[in-house]
């Protein structure tokens, strides 16, 4: 599942920014950091390494994120969370642009993957800052 060093560096980030959100944020960001973690190691177990063929397995986990997490943007509308579905939207178009052009060369489309996931680790990052200034202006002042 984590074999490469790339996807073990990306545990380790993804980790470290979902418990810093968990930690940090309210609600919304406690259940978005929840949402990225579980979609984010399931779909490490569904993917095929080969990558011979577009990832089906994984382009339905990732819609079934990006339907949560569009859900989650129009419930509580944070621009952080905005742009997580944003992203989230852009790896699902990757998938669909797999599947529609075959000739896609799978090196390409897993680095677009990889951006688009980033991306989106780095709008929880920025939902988990906001939860901790947020956090600090609603605390009594000494």
């Amino acid at each position: 599942m984590f074999q490469t060093p790339a996807s073990q560096i990306g545990l380790v980030i993804m980790a470290a920014v979902c418990l810093f959100v968990g930690w940090a944020g309210g609600r919304a960001q406690k259940v978005a950091a929840a949402v990225v973690f579980a979609g984010w190691i399931a779909s490490a177990a569904a993917e095929d390494r080969t990558f011979r063929n577009p990832q089906f397995l994984t382009m339905a986990l990732d819609v079934g994120l990006t339907v949560i997490f569009v859900t989650l943007a129009l419930i509580w509308r944070p621009l952080w969370l905005t742009a997580l579905a944003v992203f989230q939207v852009l790896t699902m178009a990757t998938h669909f642009a797999m599947i529609l052009d075959p000739r896609i060369w799978p090196r390409a489309s897993i680095t677009a993957y990889m951006i688009w996931s980033y991306l989106v680790l780095a709008s929880l990052g920025w939902g988990g800052v906001a939860g901790l200034l947020e956090r600090r202006r609603a605390a009594p002042a000494p």
